[in-house]
């Protein structure tokens, strides 16, 4: 016999454990679920939109004052 033939039978004589489904490895639904988005909870959220909010109304106000579109009275 040659070692590819030796190959060949260990490979058939190898069984594979049968499949039991996906219960063990994933579940449809996160083990944590604590409402979090991105890693913010709700107040933390809200004050990054209120932060974001003022910072991008200061930008477009000096940008716009920057381009003589508006003039300080």
């Amino acid at each position: 016999m040659t070692d590819l033939d030796k190959l060949r039978e260990l490979a058939l004589q190898q069984d594979e454990p049968d499949f039991e489904g996906y219960e063990g490895i994933a579940s449809s639904t996160p083990e944590e679920d604590d409402d979090r988005i991105f890693g913010l909870n709700a107040v933390e959220r809200m004050f990054l939109s209120i932060g974001m909010f003022f910072v991008v109304t200061v930008l477009s106000v000096l940008i716009l004052m920057l381009t003589d579109s508006i003039a300080i009275p």
